[in-house]
Formats: C-alpha cells, structure tokens, sequence
C-alpha cells in the first residue's frame, strides 16, 4: 500500500524507484536523502559516486496505485526522481503505464532533471508527447526546475493543459 504523508500538498506517497544523486544547489539538504541514511535503505550519501548503490528500483511496488479503491493526489517518487540517469526508460514506461491504467488518481511528478524529462516525454518510444495508450481521465503534474506542466486526458484525447516557466 502507498504510504499516507504528511506532505500538505499530497496524499499519498508512491516509491517505485528509491535514492537519488545531487545535481544542483537545490539538492544540498535534501530531506529524501535524510531519512534513507537515518532508516538504512542507503548506506552512503547521495553523491554521484554511489548513484549506482544508492538508486534502486522497485518492481515489486508498480502495481500499487492499482490497488487503492478511493482516488488520491500521489507524489510519485518522494525518494528519488523518476528521471534519474540510473532509472532506464524502460522501467519509466512501466511507471507511466501503471499511471496510466490508474485513472482514478492524480499523478505528481517532481524532478531536477528537467533535460532527462523532457528527451523522455518527446522521445521517439511513443507517438505522443505521451503514450497514446493512457485511458480517459489521465491527470498528471510534472513540476521540473524549467517548467511545470498539467496533462490532463479525456475522451481520448491529450492535451497540455498548461506550461508556466519557473526560471
């Protein structure tokens, strides 16, 4: 089950990917990488040198948001980021999927990644800036250091909803 939060902004928090790795100012004192020291899920500092141990997917957690029977804002990857350089494409295509099959939910995305992010959106993988296969009612945020954007899908349909630069 997806863990209840304290995040005023959120719900629920979703982690199918866990630790991270600093890539700007913003990341000096970041509080995923806190509590994983303090709780042992990673055993050494989040710099880039220990990426390959510390950021570490977790399959068995894809299926969650399907299982939540009420609909929930979830802050996807509150302890890492889902564009990560260690995260392969295709292990965010099943996170994508997973959204996409769970439409009952609202998706939040936060990254410090935004370059990672944006060759993923528009990549070639898929015919859309978004793959065409999320369903009616597919609601996703993704909040990155150069824009955030609002996808909202209905009737088959997608459309930005809205682009607002954070420069």
């Amino acid at each position: 089950m997806g863990q209840a939060t304290s995040i005023e902004w959120t719900d629920a928090t979703w982690n199918p990917v866990h630790g991270c790795s600093k890539v700007s100012p913003g990341c000096a004192h970041c509080y995923a990488e806190t509590l994983s020291l303090r709780f042992g899920h990673t055993l050494r500092p989040w710099l880039p040198a220990h990426a390959d141990v510390n950021v570490q997917l977790k399959p068995e957690r894809l299926h969650q948001p399907l299982q939540w029977r009420y609909p929930r804002m979830v802050f996807v990857n509150s302890m890492s980021d889902l564009f990560h350089e260690k995260v392969p494409d295709s292990f965010i295509d099943s996170v994508f999927e997973t959204m996409a099959q769970a439409t009952r939910h609202t998706f939040q995305i936060l990254t410090k990644r935004p370059d990672r992010m944006r060759e993923y959106i528009y990549s070639s993988t898929w015919s859309e800036p978004l793959p065409k296969a999320f369903g009616s009612g597919f609601r996703l945020r993704i909040v990155a250091m150069w824009a955030e954007l609002t996808y909202c899908e209905t009737r088959q349909q997608l459309s930005v909803l809205s682009v607002q630069s954070r420069s």
